[in-house]
């Protein structure tokens, strides 16, 4: 075979190669993936909730409820003009992937939870951002959660204490009750519930 024809018949080669190959394009494609997703307890979610299983225990539905009344010992709650103290009655754990902001907030909260309620920190892993002194500010090293409307967070925006979880760390929540109260908040008969909102988000909350 002349030279010529070799060569020819090498770039015949190249070509019908080339064509096999194509150029990368796809028209059409389909894959399978699973996908592993399910609704769990707030004891074993991505932000776990867990309880001291006396004041603090999941419900049927699966959710964390704090309960001060009507215990299985038989108390009903606070005692008037009194001070009580519930330490670790919950647990924050990130249980994700990734770093967390957690914080509360609060529906319900009214006169006489400003005047003698606190969540407040307790022993935690995670890295606690408080926020400096202010008129009436009776924070215990700015490691309050919930206490008064003027320093809890609302929609994200607020003066209280956030943590900042790595994936496996967690925190205490201690609860701090004080019915040492006039204008009858601190009376038998007195109300106290409200609903407390736990927040997480992979940015900080405001603080103004």
């Amino acid at each position: 075979m002349k030279k010529k024809g070799f060569v020819g018949f090498l770039l015949l080669i190249v070509a019908a190669l080339t064509a096999a190959m194509g150029t990368g394009a796809i028209d059409v494609f389909n894959a399978d993936r699973s996908s592993s997703m399910g609704v769990v307890t707030d004891s074993k979610a991505l932000v776990a909730l867990s309880g001291d299983g006396l004041y603090a225990k999941e419900a049927g539905d699966g959710k964390l409820t704090l309960n001060f009344k009507n215990t299985s010992s038989g108390g009903e709650g606070f005692n008037p003009q009194a001070k009580s103290e519930f330490h670790d009655v919950f647990t924050v754990t990130n249980k994700s992937e990734k770093s967390i902001y957690v914080w509360l907030e609060a529906d319900g909260w009214s006169s006489q939870h400003n005047a003698g309620l606190q969540y407040r920190i307790a022993d935690t892993d995670g890295v606690v951002t408080n926020v400096k002194a202010w008129y009436g500010n009776t924070q215990p090293n700015g490691k309050n959660l919930l206490d008064s409307t003027g320093m809890n967070f609302v929609n994200g925006v607020g003066k209280n204490a956030y943590v900042l979880l790595a994936p496996g760390q967690s925190f205490d929540v201690n609860v701090y009750v004080n019915t040492k109260l006039g204008n009858g908040y601190g009376s038998p008969g007195k109300d106290w519930s409200h609903t407390v909102k736990v927040n997480a988000g992979t940015t900080a909350p405001v603080q103004p």
